[in-house]
């Protein structure tokens, strides 16, 4: 668990498997350690459209700071069965939705107030399965999307399907563009973020932001059931700390 940092914004993305996989049994784990973490922004893949899982899981962690939910359906026929949405309790003041081409993938962006007028740009993805080619053409529309606000503090989380030193990951990476948050504090990518399996989520984050720490979470499994977790993926989080504008 990270230390607490005045000032910082805790950014935090998990993939959460539609409802598939026991939905049932894991939502409550989910649920409680997503109030265990208390994000400020958090990104969510493969979140179920009807019934809206992304509000219902808001709504469930509310507490007494309710979430603002900005959604993001697939494109084509795909966009009646799940999507992605990003979950802020900072005051959100746009979003953007964008189609990545190819296995009706989007991208979107939510931008967020900071205190004293600064404001964060948000990405959330999740990228093809199967073809790394079509991944790489992803990361660089994605890439090109970001570049028109590259004067932005801007962090990008989801799920790439990309292992660390695939191409898509090199596209977004490379020059220095963007970089890992977990790498930075800790020398190299997690041993994993599917458990039993690859590293594949991801917290990168541009040259605008500095990272205070990141960390696995959504890892711990039900007591009563070890086999159970949150969902088939690991989450990541980290606490970032946006430099001032430039004088």
């Amino acid at each position: 668990m990270s230390l607490s940092h005045a000032g910082a914004v805790l950014v935090a993305t998990l993939n959460v498997r539609n409802t598939a996989d026991r939905w049932r049994a894991r939502a409550p784990l989910l649920v409680e350690q997503l109030v265990e973490l208390d994000p400020d922004v958090i990104g969510l893949q493969e979140v179920r459209r009807f019934p809206d899982q992304a509000r219902r899981i808001a709504r469930q962690a509310s507490g007494d700071r309710p979430w603002e939910v900005r959604k993001a359906p697939k494109a084509g026929l795909k966009r009646l069965w799940e999507g992605i949405a990003t979950l802020s309790r900072l005051p959100v003041t746009g979003h953007a939705r964008l189609r990545l081409g190819g296995d009706s993938r989007v991208a979107q962006r939510i931008t967020v107030a900071l205190p004293g007028g600064r404001v964060l740009d948000v990405y959330n993805t999740h990228l093809a399965d199967g073809d790394e080619s079509l991944r790489t053409s992803q990361a660089r529309r994605l890439l090109a999307w970001m570049d028109e606000r590259r004067d932005v503090p801007q962090v990008l989380v989801g799920d790439l399907n990309s292992r660390p030193a695939s191409a898509p990951l090199r596209v977004l990476t490379g020059a220095g563009r963007l970089r890992s948050a977990y790498a930075l504090v800790h020398g190299s990518e997690p041993p994993r973020t599917v458990p039993g399996g690859a590293v594949l989520d991801y917290i990168l984050v541009n040259d605008l932001i500095v990272v205070l720490d990141a960390w696995l979470t959504f890892d711990r499994p039900s007591p009563a059931d070890p086999q159970l977790l949150p969902s088939d993926h690991f989450g990541l989080a980290a606490t970032l700390r946006v430099l001032p504008p430039p004088r």
